[in-house]
């Protein structure tokens, strides 16, 4: 082709038809401008094609992260409320009320010391975001809300920290301390009866005299609840996360 047209120059050149040469220059030069643009035009659509494969890609190991999450923040939310129902019935009987079933309160004390936390299912979102590849991400309301899901993240992670001190300091040593967990448990997996394990209501005496366990009880109520919060704020915008991907993939 290059050839063809070298050669169509030359022979105009030499048959002196200067405008017709100029025509046929410009003509060319025209046709190789159309040329890089076609070809920039679709170098750009592969970048872009590949964009999209890279962002659906993505978007899809997201959705399967929150997919995860929201079953674990369902369990922790019933974990959370059941454990607060038991924490603030103990609370009453540390403060006068009297205990009215001894299966139950052995049941609660048991649970007192149970620890669940959230760890985030984050991988796809961290990788995005160490790698310098969030801009992937094309919808702005979809990258503003994991942005604000990953800052909730760090804040539940603190608070776990501070969570685990208490909770082993003020829970985990008063139980161990006082009562003998051995004869606990089984009332708590419904293996064995109170009267079989010889439980009664003075096997709580120095427990609940103690006050570091009253204490610790009053902190793990007052954070079970800002789990709560924090836990439906996270499935809400898991949630909302989920239904722009998977409209925006229809």
């Amino acid at each position: 082709m290059l050839k063809f047209l070298r050669k169509t120059r030359q022979s105009l050149l030499s048959e002196g038809k200067t405008r017709k040469y100029i025509n046929y220059a410009i003509g060319e030069i025209v046709l190789v401008v159309i040329g890089i643009l076609i070809a920039l035009q679709i170098n750009n659509w592969n970048i872009k094609r590949n964009d999209r494969n890279r962002e659906a890609k993505y978007q899809a190991n997201i959705v399967l992260d929150l997919k995860k999450d929201l079953v674990r923040l369902d369990y922790l939310i019933e974990f959370r409320k059941s454990r607060l129902i038991g924490d603030k019935k103990l609370l009453q009987i540390l403060n006068g009320a009297p205990i009215d079933n001894v299966t139950e309160t052995t049941k609660n004390v048991v649970n007192s010391m149970m620890e669940e936390n959230f760890s985030a299912n984050n991988t796809t979102f961290l990788e995005l975001s160490n790698s310098g590849n969030l801009n992937v991400i094309s919808n702005d309301s979809i990258k503003f809300l994991l942005l604000e899901l990953e800052a909730l993240y760090k804040t539940n992670n603190l608070s776990i920290a501070h969570e685990t001190f208490d909770y082993r300091e003020y829970i985990s040593k008063p139980v161990l301390k006082n009562v003998n967990i051995d004869q606990l448990f089984p009332i708590y997996l419904g293996t064995k009866t109170v009267e079989d394990q010889k439980i009664s209501i003075n096997t709580f005496d120095s427990l609940f005299e103690n006050r570091e366990y009253k204490n610790g009880l009053f902190i793990m109520s007052f954070m079970s609840n800002g789990y709560l919060t924090t836990y439906d704020t996270m499935k809400k915008k898991s949630q909302k996360i989920i239904d722009l991907i998977e409209r925006e993939n229809r």
